[in-house]
């Protein structure tokens, strides 16, 4: 219709309709673009939105977990402690059998870093890491993928070092399916271990390896617990841009 109207006032030479309808015609294709550019703008902001609560979700999931190894690694070390100070005085004492036992059925017990990075890989691979408005956010998120992957990176030379020293203990030691030992950090404790004290501490070798065991499991503990200060650290930052931006208590909704 607008195409015959203007097709009518150039044949009668109305060219003051003419500019009218050419008026019309660029305003209405403006409008048109601007409401396009809008619904975009609007539709990557809700991505971005769930994008930023996918993260948050795995991160809270991740310093959970993380913070739960942390504790299993710092109570490995205190029943290590106690499994040297035995082998040193080459007997356990009664109230430090169990620890003693623990200590051993547990030697080299280590999770890799704690890191559920599934929404970030996603946001990389589709190459959308733009859609993260907040520039500063954005790169601490990129620093931290960076930090877990550090402190991950040895993780199989770690793991084959506690293998080899747990091996030099366990040709010394049974272990018992038929007992348990009593562990807060582990959901089905191992069974209990049978032990000569005197054939442990007569072998240097032993304690050695326990002890190299040790430095590692602090290794790891200190390493793991920085990771743990990085999630503590980015967290609130994600709850008051979600927060700020579209008026989500994400701090709220965790303390429930």
């Amino acid at each position: 219709m607008l195409l015959r109207r203007i097709t009518k006032h150039v044949k009668d030479q109305n060219w003051f309709a003419v500019g009218i309808d050419f008026v019309i015609v660029v305003v209405g294709v403006f409008i048109g673009i601007q409401v396009a550019n809008w619904n975009e703008w609007r539709a990557e902001r809700y991505t971005e939105r769930q994008i930023l609560l996918n993260i948050y979700g795995d991160l809270v999931e991740s310093s959970m977990a993380q913070a739960r190894d942390v504790t299993f690694l710092e109570q490995q070390i205190q029943d290590q402690s106690i499994v040297l100070k035995a082998l040193d005085a080459c007997q356990v004492s009664p109230n430090e059998d169990v620890l003693f036992q623990r200590g051993i059925a547990t030697l080299g017990w280590l999770n890799p870093p704690r890191h559920n990075s599934r929404t970030f890989q996603e946001l990389t691979a589709a190459g959308r890491y733009d859609l993260i408005t907040n520039a500063e956010l954005a790169r601490e998120l990129t620093e931290l993928q960076s930090v877990v992957e550090w402190r991950g990176g040895v993780y199989d030379y770690v793991t084959n070092i506690l293998v080899m020293n747990r091996e030099r203990v366990d040709q010394y030691v049974r272990y018992r399916i038929d007992r348990t030992i009593e562990n807060p950090m582990v959901d089905n404790p191992p069974g209990g271990i049978d032990y000569d004290i005197e054939a442990l501490c007569r072998n240097d070798a032993v304690a050695n390896a326990i002890s190299a065991i040790q430095y590692e499991t602090r290794d790891r503990a200190n390493a793991y617990g920085s990771i743990l200060e990085h999630y503590d650290a980015i967290l609130p930052k994600i709850e008051n841009e979600i927060e700020s931006r579209w008026n989500i208590d994400l701090k709220r909704e965790r303390a429930l």
